[in-house]
């Protein structure tokens, strides 16, 4: 083992060490504390964007009394309810393993001072007493020095003592030689590259040109290497996890009498070559002679199972007539597995949507087989085989064997799309905050008229909507004459809600859900001066699950900067606090506050009053609460929370300018229920900023519709408030 991989594999270690020594105690424990315990780390910040692991958590707090007897069937159904064909017990066993670290970093971070300690015995070993282990979960109280988890209750022998303290004085000196053997070699990594005729020249942070390779046939087409339009073809990743950072160059040699596939070239720091891969393979199912270009190149991290890996997303020319080919990559550059799609993908991006490890990779494109519609597909990382399965049998890649997508989705075309152009296609494919969004473009020659789409972590789509006014122009303009001379009509914007989905969904559809944002809705009741407006109303109460008084007056006094807008209390108004506010223009930061555009913020008060945002339900549901707190002012110290129906369902803390304090979370509501978003004085500033979003699936009884603005709403029900008092 290098010494890089030793130092990046100590923490697991040291966790299981401890976990398979964990015992039973003298004194049962109190299964109340315990349950107390799980629900706090349910509740903590270091979980609040792992949604899969507190999954995870729930089913193993509601199997503790009978966890002996518990299967990982039972867990595969509870965790994957719609992939339990697909799902087996190794799959289990490195979710146990990503929820045992993230348990390991709680506990050495915002649960470092809990009084009980929730560990994961490792099942492939026996037990203490030498029986096989059949406990999933275990708890234990901390051990006096409150640093640790507590293990067997025995005195360690004074030699065992000796060792480990000349092993961790060993590990410290080693930790040091290797920091600073990278820090004297970092100048010379390599971190950017250019084309200069037929040169390639890569350099270092600092901008100086550590070495070149020279190309005779020079670099073309010109088109391929635009990266403005097409992305780099120049990448940089460290693939062997030895603190050495590799450059890959898709090489693709100047127009020639004979077309040529693109070659993915691995170099070392220094610009030794490496390795040469090649896109593409002969499939029976295209005729003569086809040509690949790779278009797009990601890494995955390296995890305990596995190295890190290469993903490659080549074309057939041309791009979008398919087929497309995406590729796992060893760091030698061996094709480990490879998975094939008869359109052609146009974009992709490697994520962790739940924040918890797990990558996956998003692909967008041309689906060739179902009427030339732009689609988007997800992948396991794992789990990268087969063809994709195609409704035109002529578009079939047979030999390659079936496919498992995890998402497969086809994106309706406009009609000025169908009557100008063979397809619509996706691309610039992104997780941000847990929603999902791309673009598609339904103008080809010249490209552009995009239309965005949003989907939340359940695969709700949220928004469709045109980016730019750049579609109805188009629009309207092909259709300004002639007998179906029209403009753009809301039940156009309506058909981009029909979202296809082929698979990982339960419906044929993608299900549609209105979206609440306090940030978006602020200006308008600021401007009205409605409070409450719709859903959302603004005041203060005494701390968290308090009676709130609403705000009564709106003031533009200049404090933190012309654009901050305040709601105030014209009974208790100390230094323009508490309040709730909102910039209304682009970031502002004059040394005392830092704010984003457009922010939102919660000012908590001077003489201790809390600052409070009210989302009342519309209607009874699931509703899905995703975003973060963030430190907006410089010397910050506040308390942060949320409480839903009177319970205090999230509480945390910010303590510096820009800290993220990010909350997720799923709340069954009545109708007339709240959700109460708070901020109270912690020993600091106030100004905290809010980036809330709520989220609502649509009733199937419900026909949604969008707003010029993009925005999805439910039919059937308004957006207003149902409790007209200032108190609540």
């Amino acid at each position: 083992m290098n010494l890089e991989n030793a130092i990046r594999s100590y923490p697991s270690r040291v966790l299981l060490f401890s976990t398979s020594l964990h015992c039973c105690f003298a004194e049962p424990m109190d299964p109340t504390g315990i349950r107390d315990q799980i629900e706090r780390i349910l509740r903590s910040q270091s979980f609040a964007s792992k949604s899969q692991l507190r999954k995870l958590l729930e089913v193993l707090l509601k199997n503790i009394d009978s966890q002996t007897t518990l299967k990982p069937d039972q867990v595969i159904r509870e965790l994957w309810p719609g992939e339990t064909k697909t799902k087996r017990s190794a799959d289990v066993a490195t979710e146990m393993n990503r929820l045992r670290h993230a348990l390991y970093f709680y506990y050495n971070g915002e649960g470092k001072t809990d009084p009980i300690v929730i560990s994961l015995p490792n099942r492939a070993v026996p037990s203490p007493d030498g029986m096989p282990e059949k406990r999933w979960i275990v708890a234990g109280p901390r051990g006096e020095s409150g640093e640790r988890p507590a293990s067997v209750q025995a005195r360690p022998r004074k030699g065992l003592q000796i060792m480990a303290t000349i092993v961790a004085v060993g590990a410290v000196l080693v930790v040091f030689a290797f920091i600073s053997f990278r820090m004297l070699t970092a100048h010379d990594r390599p971190r950017s590259g250019r084309l200069d005729g037929s040169t390639l020249t890569i350099l270092n942070a600092e901008g100086k040109d550590l070495w070149t390779k020279a190309f005779p046939q020079g670099f073309g087409p010109d088109w391929y290497y635009d990266e403005k339009e097409f992305g780099p073809r120049i990448w940089f990743a460290d693939l062997e996890g030895k603190g050495h950072t590799s450059v890959l160059f898709s090489y693709l040699p100047a127009a020639a009498t004979q077309s040529h596939s693109s070659s993915l070239i691995c170099y070392s720091d220094r610009g030794r070559e490496k390795w040469r891969w090649t896109p593409g393979r002969d499939l029976p199912e295209v005729s003569g002679a086809t040509t690949y270009k790779t278009f797009f190149l990601r890494v995955l991290k390296a995890t305990e199972k596995r190295p890190a890996r290469i993903v490659v997303l080549s074309n057939a020319d041309p791009w979008w007539g398919g087929p497309s080919q995406v590729a796992i990559l060893d760091s030698k550059g061996k094709t480990l597995s490879e998975y094939w799609h008869a359109g052609g993908l146009r974009g992709m991006a490697v994520t962790d949507p739940d924040g918890d490890g797990g990558e996956e990779i998003i692909a967008t494109g041309v689906a060739r087989g179902y009427d030339h519609q732009a689609t988007l597909v997800v992948l396991d990382p794992d789990r990268v085989f087969g063809a994709s399965t195609e409704v035109m049998p002529e578009f079939q890649i047979r030999s390659m064997g079936a496919a498992q997508e995890k998402l497969r989705l086809l994106f309706p075309r406009s009609d000025l799309n169908r009557a100008s152009f063979e397809f619509n296609y996706g691309i610039e494919p992104a997780v941000e905050h847990g929603n999902l969004r791309l673009k598609v473009l339904e103008c080809v020659a010249p490209v552009g008229c995009p239309i965005w789409y949003q989907f939340d972590k359940d695969l709700h789509l949220i928004a469709a909507y045109p980016d730019t006014d750049e579609f109805r122009i188009a629009h309207d303009h092909f259709y300004q004459n002639g007998k179906d001379a029209h403009t753009l009509r809301a039940e156009e914007r309506a058909a981009f809600l029909r979202v296809r989905c082929l698979v990982g969904c339960k419906s044929d559809f993608v299900p549609e859900a209105e979206t609440y944002n306090p940030a978006t809705s602020f200006e308008r009741a600021w401007t009205t001066h409605s409070n409450p407006d719709g859903a959302w109303s603004h005041g203060y109460s005494g701390g968290f699950a308090k009676p709130i008084t609403l705000y009564d007056k709106t003031v533009q006094n200049g404090i933190n900067g012309k654009n901050a807008q305040f709601w105030l209390s014209s009974l208790v108004d100390t230094g323009t606090s508490p309040a709730a506010e909102y910039n209304s223009g682009p970031a502002y930061n004059d040394g005392n506050v830092d704010f984003l555009a457009n922010e939102f913020l919660l000012v908590a008060g001077i003489r201790g009053q809390y600052s409070d945002l009210i989302f009342t339900a519309p209607a009874g549901g699931e509703y899905s609460i995703a975003g973060n707190f963030r430190g907006a002012q410089y010397g910050i110290g506040t308390v942060v929370g949320i409480v839903a129906s009177g319970k205090v369902v999230f509480s945390s803390s910010v303590n510096s300018v820009g800290q993220l304090v990010p909350f997720n979370m799923t709340l069954s509501l009545q109708a007339a229920s709240t959700v109460i978003f708070s901020v109270g004085p912690g020993g600091g500033a106030q100004n905290t900023g809010l980036s809330a979003t709520i989220t609502r699936p649509c009733a199937l009884t419900d026909k949604a519709i969008s707003t010029s603005t993009g925005e999805i709403t439910c039919s059937g029900w308004q957006r207003v408030s149902t409790v007209p008092s200032k108190r609540r």
